[in-house]
């Protein structure tokens, strides 16, 4: 509970005062990590995350500079969302965090942004996985507030990391399920770029970008742009 309260605090004093505070939150961080870290227990997630800290963390991505925002916050994020149940995220998705995790794509540090964009596509999945697969996405408007799909695309398109690219289609693929994707150089960009994956070493980048293509295909017009050329999706 402390950490949540002093996460939530503002940044204020000295500029002394102000780096003791932020490290000691750093050091603090580190431990919930080392906590959090590769271990599947629910429950406990669920019992921190009822604490209060979420919302702690989701005031630093909103307001801190994003220069002050270090890997620590972003990863510390992620670990609740992986690896984690479906129950975890969507208990996630009800505090709000997109706006932040959204604001973190702009980070100049490939690592953060990778940690928000992993951490986005985690908890869209809890709303993918619970719904009608014919359905819209549920959480397709919460993120289009922020001008998430803007600034998902955004981060795709920059050519950082092959892992923040693919994550970036991915998300775009689930979020627009059963939805035409209208940006004409979005929906040939991400559908491209999702049937390369198709071709890809890993088995999860595999299957998941062939649940993108079919989501996408539920809608006539993305139907024809992943048909072109007389491409089939796998079965």
């Amino acid at each position: 509970k402390k950490l949540g309260a002093d996460l939530k605090k503002p940044l204020e004093g000295t500029e002394i005062q102000r780096k003791e505070a932020l490290q000691l939150l750093e050091n603090n961080c580190k431990f919930l990590s080392l906590a959090l870290n590769d271990r599947k227990d629910d429950d406990g997630r669920k019992r921190v995350i009822q604490s209060g800290v979420i919302e702690g963390f989701i005031n630093v991505f909103e307001n801190y500079d994003l220069n002050l925002i270090t890997r620590t916050y972003s990863q510390v994020f992620f670990q609740f969302t992986n690896p984690s149940s479906d129950e975890v995220c969507l208990l996630l998705a009800k505090k709000k965090p997109y706006p932040g995790l959204i604001r973190l794509l702009e980070h100049t540090i490939d690592d953060v942004a990778g940690d928000a964009i992993a951490s986005i596509f985690n908890i869209q999945l809890s709303g993918s996985n619970t719904t009608p697969e014919s359905d819209p996405h549920p959480h397709y408007e919460t993120i289009q507030e922020s001008d998430g799909i803007k600034n998902i695309f955004a981060l795709f398109q920059m050519k950082g990391s092959k892992q923040n690219r693919d994550i970036s289609a991915l998300c775009i693929g689930f979020l627009f399920r059963a939805r035409e994707i209208s940006d004409q150089v979005m929906r040939q960009e991400i559908i491209g770029h999702l049937k390369s994956l198709l071709n890809d070493s890993d088995a999860w980048l595999k299957g998941s970008a062939k649940d993108a293509l079919k989501y996408l295909a539920q809608n006539k017009k993305n139907k024809v742009a992943i048909e072109a050329g007389g491409f089939s999706i796998p079965k």
